[in-house]
């Protein structure tokens, strides 16, 4: 059965939502399962001693008792100078942000028994062109080329509002850094954001959309309305336009970009205008080149036979050094012990040749710098 696919990867947790075609057209976008013990999950991602990743409230479990090991905050870190550093190992940010969205669709992917025709991944409405490029090539990396990104408040609009006629409206977004208040326009182009505001108080929230629209010459009677979304507190008193809060606002973004994903499905009319593809529905088949690119990927996250996992500690990625690095110490300690062997079967036979071993088998020299440059993340 064709679905498409919404992601929305927040600060501390990433949630999910399928829309379902019957035949009939697009069905309503339903929450998916990604939690323990709910629709959300931990935006985390953990790496055992074995080398394999672990993502969402099972990193989080695993991080319990290996804390070092745990990876949060990434998402936000997109674009960095200074990468994600664990257990000796060098993660960009987008890397993980795609293992992520691996997960997403695999869990999907178990309920439905195929892949989503259309993914849409939501970002912070801060970003420019360089960081989403970065996440673009990221998810290509995966087996998701044809991903859209889209800004959070415009998918937490789609949500509720199509972007008809010249109106304008407002999102407020609660997280546990304040909220992050936006309003946007509509028009031929789709929504589009017009001014945004970060670490607002909860409370000052609305009526900071109210200010922010005053601001633009747009009285507050005249909103379309509010959208609220992630861990949104009630609202007090009576609003002059609409307020939009569902009984779960931690979905509604998730919502939206499923709303936008069936979209994209939907056959263009003649004549429509690549505009409305290139910013509402970004284009990124045919990404174009960055002016500097890591000169290897520092996260090999390429499917390849390993053992399957059940259960929450699936099996999402695993890094070749680690691999690499285990063999190396197998076959010094195997060449320490034949050596020492050999000296004390020979010890009373007198001065022999120091038994010699194959470069090929020799440890790394301790403290020595890879022949390998780092790329810039």
């Amino acid at each position: 059965m064709p679905y498409v696919l919404g992601i929305d990867i927040a600060s501390t947790r990433t949630t999910a939502a399928t829309c379902v075609d019957s035949g009939d057209g697009w069905g309503v976008p339903e929450p998916s399962w990604l939690g323990a013990r709910g629709p959300a999950a931990a935006s985390a991602v953990f790496l055992d001693d074995d080398g394999y990743l672990l993502t969402g409230d099972a990193a989080v479990e695993a991080g319990r008792s290996a804390p070092a090991r745990l990876l949060t905050g990434f998402h936000e870190r997109v674009g960095d100078d200074v990468p994600v550093i664990v257990g000796g190992e060098r993660f960009p940010p987008e890397s993980l942000s795609a293992v992520l969205v691996d997960a997403a669709v695999e869990q999907a992917a178990e309920r439905f028994g195929e892949k989503p025709c259309h993914i849409v991944l939501t970002h912070p409405v801060g970003w420019g062109s360089f960081r989403r490029d970065l996440l673009r090539r990221a998810l290509a990396e995966a087996g998701f080329p044809r991903a859209a990104l889209v800004a959070a408040p415009v998918a937490a609009l789609h949500a509720y509002l199509a972007p008809h006629g010249d109106v304008t409206a407002g999102v407020c977004e609660f997280g546990p850094d304040g909220t992050v208040v936006t309003i946007a326009a509509a028009g031929v182009n789709g929504w589009q954001p017009v001014k945004t505001v970060e670490g607002v108080e909860p409370a000052e929230a609305v009526g900071k959309v109210f200010e922010l629209a005053h601001g633009a010459g747009i009285p507050p009677h005249s909103l379309a309305g509010i959208v609220l979304c992630g861990e949104a507190p009630p609202v007090p008193g009576r609003t002059p336009c609409p307020v939009f809060a569902s009984s779960d606002p931690v979905l509604t973004v998730a919502i939206g970009a499923a709303n936008i994903a069936a979209r994209r499905d939907l056959p263009q009319p003649a004549g429509a205008g690549s505009a409305v593809e290139t910013t509402l529905l970004p284009r990124v088949d045919v990404p174009e080149e960055l002016t500097e690119r890591p000169e290897r990927p520092p996260v090999d996250i390429t499917p390849f036979p390993l053992p399957e996992r059940t259960g929450a500690a699936k099996l999402l990625s695993r890094r070749k050094p680690l691999v690499a690095g285990a063999a190396v110490v197998v076959l010094a300690a195997t060449t320490l012990l034949l050596t020492l062997t050999t000296r004390e079967a020979t010890a009373d036979k007198g001065p022999e040749a120091t038994p010699t071993t194959s470069s090929s088998c020799a440890p790394a020299t301790p403290g020595a710098t890879p022949s390998t440059p780092e790329g810039r993340c």
